[in-house]
């Protein structure tokens, strides 16, 4: 039995999208995996679910660097319009950088939980409760 039911993944590059999908369903951290390939699209997908009354996400996991929209202008957009959803998915910040500022800058936002660097691992999953 999964630990969720639904996961978004906000990530542009297909192969970390399949390599994270593969990780969730495989550590049965989730029964659904959406993803999005930018901030906008994740957005719009968050507002039509709710529009919907459809399942909402529990865990985000959010890349930075994405054409259209970015995951910094995604929490932007995201604090804006959280007060709207009854319920608050965990977001996690999943990254390659290395930058100490964006770790920083990501803890500024209180939706964010943590920051993992990619890839995503089984054990960082195990540790989400």
């Amino acid at each position: 039995m999964a630990k969720f039911t639904n996961v978004l993944l906000v990530e542009d590059d297909p192969i970390t999208i399949m390599v994270c999908d593969r990780i969730i369903k495989m550590s049965a951290f989730a029964e659904n995996v959406t993803s999005c390939e930018n901030g906008k699209k994740a957005i719009d997908f968050l507002n039509n679910q709710r529009t919907a009354s459809l399942d909402f996400p529990e865990v985000i996991f959010l890349d930075i660097n994405m054409p259209v929209m970015n995951g910094w202008d995604f929490l932007e957009e995201f604090e804006k319009v959280q007060h709207s959803f009854t319920t608050l998915p965990r977001i996690y910040i999943l990254s390659s950088t290395v930058d100490p500022e964006d770790y920083k800058k990501a803890k500024s936002y209180s939706s964010v939980e943590d920051f993992i660097s990619k890839p995503l691992s089984k054990e960082f999953l195990d540790n989400i409760e």
